[in-house]
């Protein structure tokens, strides 16, 4: 009952967030009625669109927004005067200006698309309503502009005088946060816990958070906070946290295969090292230099102990330990940048595996799906302009709008068609409002005052529930509709036909799009999951056959990015999928070492390739066998091809390149292999591997 409480009734702060939001829109409205704007509602349903709690979001939404509201106007005073005499023409050309504007927004995925989402449909809505009168194209497309800029400056003004939530802190909270979880994550790994379901699950919201932390810091970059000049430094730590998910699940993975080989009883100096490497996480302190040596120390000696055992134990040994160190190093450095951000200053960071330079951050793109959602914006706009034409209604042109902006505004979702309903229920209770309200009430007011007081009874409740994720889209959808149809204006205006008419074209609209997004754009969460899926094989597949040395960073990130794009889709799915038991971290894990064996194969001899050209054809080609049946899994051929592979290395002379490679193959074999033998057919000459140390802790 407590738990139920606390979501429903209102904090302080929702309070304060609904009271400024509405104190905004009212200023706005003021100063559009005394300079005689156009469409004063205008003003006011923008509040509503660039609200947001934190003052630094509100600022980056207000200038994607005028950006895109800029933009689309522009195209207006071109597109109108010169296609008017057509109406196919100029269908065709919103139509198509939207689908590209849309298809640009959804491959950006950072909060800058919102330019390219709104440019598109702002074509539409200063466009459609004109077409009657082409000659009033710039003035139309102005006024909004200077509406849209109006809402903005006021918004932000208020946001930011009155009792503002600046970013930064938030960031910090979520920083520690993330920390804390990964901690956990590390530690439970260590323990030998990292294949139970519940540090899986883990690693799955991690990845979902670490991946949106970018897009959260670009909100910071607009605070006023001492933050703000800390985004490099915060983004830094975001690629570290990054990096740090595949360097747990690879520990994991050799600790199952290293309990196994050892019959449940690991070294000594394994045990002791799982110990302190806990001990240290758990303090979240920095490692000092003397601690730093113990423990390459103790590295060393726990390799030692596995070479005594067994040619395969010391390949797990080096392994554990190389993993090891990359958790020492990465766990170190979220540590110095969190003590950085806080207090700004700037340390040296230690971790430099796979070339953490994220300068242009890679991420994964999905062009059918934004080619399939433009062609679904076309087709709405195409029907309900139809409609329009077919019909003459004079009001047709709002059913033209709301098509196509309601395709655009939930683009993002595999299955928009509920959402979109919700949004359309919302609008018909809003009309019922709205009609009640001017029509009952709006009579009785005179005067601004009592006019801000009239609106306030219903617009500061609707603002409240904008506070919560669960409501949000009902108090967004009142909120920014409620002022367009009471087509506030400095005086009122009871024509009853065109309250109806031009409400019940939006309806129609909205329907219109419901339809259309059902039928040919909604898929599931598994459709949508398989996709994402087959692009990191497919990556995979082009590392493996790339034959100059792969990029480390872009695949790490991409498929890290594509991790956090599956994980909240996993929950939705059946657990019997192929795509649910997916195992998408262990497919990075497998890309990240296949790009580090071309990378050391390159530094080999050509007469010294040959096994390890095979086994990255037999990557190549169980990664495309995957691509054709999800649920394919690797052959005994390629598992032969490995310990070939490896069995070569060995008897070589030693080399930083054969003992990276000989790295690389060993973490394969367990990755693809879990339950392959835990020895190796043919045992090697233990003389010739002795494991060169790289990026010493």
């Amino acid at each position: 009952m407590k738990n139920n409480q606390s979501v429903v009734a209102p904090t302080v702060g929702d309070v304060l967030f609904s009271l400024k939001t509405f104190a905004a829109a009212m200023l706005a409205l003021l100063i559009a009625l005394y300079f005689d704007l156009t469409n004063p509602y205008w003003a006011v349903g923008t509040v509503y669109i660039v609200a947001h709690p934190l003052s630094g979001a509100n600022t980056s939404k207000a200038i994607y927004r005028l950006l895109g509201t800029a933009l689309g106007g522009t195209m207006t005073v071109i597109m109108i005067p010169n296609l008017v005499s057509s109406p196919e023409l100029l269908t065709l050309a919103i139509s198509l200006w939207m689908a590209f504007c849309l298809g640009v927004s959804l491959l950006d995925r950072t909060p800058r698309s919102y330019t390219f989402m709104l440019a598109g449909y702002t074509t539409a809505l200063t466009g459609f309503p004109i077409v009657a009168s082409p000659d009033t194209a710039f003035t139309y497309a102005t006024a909004r502009v200077e509406e849209i800029a109006l809402g903005i400056i006021c918004a932000a003004v208020v946001n930011r005088i009155f009792f503002p939530r600046h970013a930064g802190p938030v960031l910090s909270a979520r920083i520690d946060a993330w920390l804390k979880d990964g901690a956990e994550l590390a530690i439970g790994t260590l323990k030998g816990k990292g294949r139970e379901l519940e540090l899986q699950a883990a690693a799955r919201r991690l990845a979902a958070d670490a991946v949106d932390l970018h897009s959260f810091t670009t909100h910071v970059a607009y605070d006023t906070s001492d933050l703000r000049d800390m985004v490099g430094r915060a983004r830094t730590l975001q690629q570290r946290m990054v990096a740090m998910l595949p360097i747990v699940s690879g520990l994991s993975d050799v600790l199952h295969a290293f309990d196994k080989a050892t019959d449940g009883k690991l070294t000594p100096a394994v045990n002791e090292l799982i110990e302190r490497v806990t001990v240290f996480i758990t303090s979240k302190t920095v490692l000092s230099e003397d601690e730093r040596q113990q423990l390459l120390a103790l590295m060393d000696t726990a390799e030692q102990e596995g070479r005594e055992l067994q040619e395969w134990t010391g390949l797990l040994a080096h392994n554990f330990v190389a993993r090891l160190r990359d958790l020492l190093q990465i766990w170190g450095d979220c540590l110095v940048l969190r003590q950085d951000i806080e207090s700004g200053t700037r340390h040296d960071l230690r971790w430099k595996r796979f070339g953490t330079l994220f300068d242009h951050t890679p991420i994964h793109k999905d062009y059918g799906m934004a080619i399939h959602s433009g062609l679904s914006v076309m087709l709405a706009t195409f029907v309900a302009t139809g409609i329009w034409i077919y019909t003459g209604w004079p009001q047709g042109s709002a059913a033209a709008m709301m098509a196509g902006v309601l395709c655009c505004i939930f683009s993002t979702m595999d299955d928009p068609a509920p959402m979109m309903l919700k949004f359309l229920y919302v609008a018909i209770v809003t009309v019922v409002v709205a009609f009640i309200f001017e029509y009952g009430l709006m009579p009785l007011v005179h005067g601004y005052v009592p006019l801000a007081a009239a609106l306030g009874l219903v617009l500061v409740p609707a603002g409240l529930m904008m506070t919560r994720p669960s409501l949000a889209l009902y108090g967004l959808g009142f909120c920014v509709n409620f002022p367009n149809m009471l087509s506030l204006q400095d005086r009122l205006n009871l024509d009853l036909a065109s309250f109806l008419n031009s409400n019940l074209a939006m309806i129609v609209g909205l329907i219109i799009a419901c339809g259309t997004t059902a039928l040919v754009r909604s898929v599931g969460a598994e459709w949508t999951a398989y996709r994402v899926l087959r692009s990191g094989w497919a990556d995979i597949v082009a590392v493996a056959r790339k034959a100059d040395s792969p990029d480390f960073t872009k695949l790490l990130y991409r498929m890290v990015d594509r991790f956090g794009l599956v994980a909240p889709r996993l929950a939705m799915i059946p657990a019997e999928s192929a795509v649910a038991q997916a195992d998408i971290l262990r497919d990075l894990r497998n890309g990240l070492n296949t790009m580090e064996l071309q990378r050391h194969r390159q530094l080999l001899s050509l007469d010294k390739r040959d096994a390890i050209d095979i086994v990255l054809s037999g990557v190549a080609a169980h990664y495309q066998q995957k691509q054709k049946q999800r649920d394919a899994q690797p052959g005994e051929g390629l598992l032969d091809a490995l310990d070939r592979a490896l069995m070569q290395l060995i008897g070589l002379t030693r080399s930083s390149a054969v003992e990276g490679a000989c790295r690389a193959i060993t973490a394969l074999r367990y990755s693809l292999y879990p339950d392959a033998a835990a020895t190796l057919p043919i045992v090697g000459s233990r003389a010739g591997l002795h494991i060169v140390k790289e990026n010493a802790a």
